[in-house]
């Protein structure tokens, strides 16, 4: 049976192969996650420079916390190098004091990470319902609040122990506050932070002159903070477990999944003028599509078929209906419209001609004033039919321009 990866080799000093680990796991969940976070960032920024044409604090504090959380992810992923993700009687003996130094820097960096998107969720509020006064500074009263937890766990996290190394070297002497409980005031906290936030937006929703379709979608985009609080939740509830300080996997991977989800979520709203917009474009080009086509299709349409067939004009004069007769040719062409000809060459044949000596099959081309004169002559009755060649031409496979002999050069 071929050894797990990510042990001997990856592991310092890892001697002898355990029979399982989940570094792989923190890997793969870190990189993918930390991939929809950055890909997130990246639309939003986009969309707000080429529609909305700039950015504001909701922006910002949304990349700062995707840099953090990249920074987090970055730092977990170095952790399994040091032993993350394996088994408490796996894990080397020389390792616990360089995996938790790693430890202690994620503590500060996941606290700021999370107020990042918190932070741009907040500033996102304050921008759409910055028209009601009471309920602006009620917001920025929400985000004071916020900040302010935030930043004191962060502190709380950076100065547990006197003196601070004893916070990853606990040979050192010294005291440390209880992290434990820390870590248990910090989930709580968050999670009645996180369902405010939730429910915020929700009074100035309905002031909002949108119909209710669009209410219950911007409902939608504002619920998905609820995934949020379910994944806090689910952290708090692996601190309970931990056993010891080198068993914090559990711990790593939600709080890795909780800053990426949440900096996706906080920039949900913004894709919604980035789809108006390729909607738009798309309906542009498949209405320019068709409109195209059907210009093709009518020009096709009048086009004459090229060829050297010898059927010309043909009309039962007698009758109002099509006849198969096939009069003779006329006289030798100067010009005929085929494979080797276009209009132009056709028409730049006919120099020296009079204006009232030519004829086209082509009822929109030019005035059909000349045909009555040769129909007579190739007829040779001298009848009057020019009236109904007038009324109904019938195009054949090919035109013919000729000279007529009556007409002198």
């Amino acid at each position: 049976m071929s050894s797990p990866r990510y042990t001997t080799g990856w592991v310092h000093n890892l001697q002898t192969v355990p029979k399982s680990t989940n570094a792989g796991h923190v890997i793969a969940l870190a990189s993918s996650f930390s991939a929809i976070a950055l890909l997130s960032i990246i639309i939003r920024i986009a969309t707000k420079f080429k529609i909305l044409k700039g950015i504001g604090t909701d922006d910002v504090a949304a990349t700062l916390s995707m840099v953090l959380g990249l920074v987090y992810s970055a730092l977990a992923i170095y952790q399994t190098r040091w032993g993350l993700g394996l088994h408490i009687e796996d894990f080397p003996s020389a390792n616990p004091v360089p995996f938790s130094k790693i430890q202690y820097v994620g503590g500060p960096i996941y606290c700021l990470a999370v107020l990042g998107f918190k932070v741009s969720l907040v500033a996102s509020y304050i921008r759409v319902a910055g028209f009601n006064r009471n309920y602006k500074i009620f917001l920025m009263v929400v985000m004071a609040m916020v900040i302010a937890n935030q930043v004191i766990y962060t502190i709380l996290l950076s100065f547990a122990c006197r003196p601070i190394a004893k916070q990853w070297d606990p040979t050192i002497p010294g005291v440390c506050i209880d992290q434990l409980a820390t870590y248990f005031g910090l989930g709580g906290s968050s999670l009645a932070f996180d369902f405010i936030i939730i429910v915020l937006p929700f009074p100035i929703l309905r002031r909002l002159q949108l119909d209710t379709r669009k209410k219950i979608g911007l409902g939608a985009l504002f619920a998905l903070g609820f995934f949020i609080t379910i994944v806090q939740g689910l952290r708090v509830r692996t601190i309970s477990r931990l056993r010891v300080y080198t068993d914090s996997e559990p711990i790593i991977e939600w709080s890795i999944i909780e800053i990426n989800i949440g900096v996706l979520i906080a920039c949900v709203p913004s894709f919604v003028p980035m789809m108006r917009s390729a909607s738009v474009r798309v309906q542009s080009i498949q209405k320019s599509y068709h409109s195209r086509n059907a210009s093709t299709s009518k020009r096709q349409s009048k086009l004459i078929t090229p060829g050297t067939s010898t059927n010309r004009y043909s009309k039962d004069f007698d009758s109002p209906k099509r006849s198969s007769k096939v009069l003779s040719p006329p006289p030798p062409a100067l010009g005929t419209l085929g494979e080797d000809h276009d209009e132009q060459d056709l028409w730049a044949k006919r120099r020296g001609w009079n204006e009232d000596t030519y004829g086209w099959s082509d009822a929109n081309a030019v005035p059909m004033t000349a045909l009555e004169a040769r129909v007579r002559s190739m007829d040779g009755d001298g009848s009057d039919r020019g009236r109904e060649i007038r009324e109904g031409i019938m195009v054949s496979h090919s035109v013919s321009i000729s000279r007529d002999s009556s007409v002198p050069p």
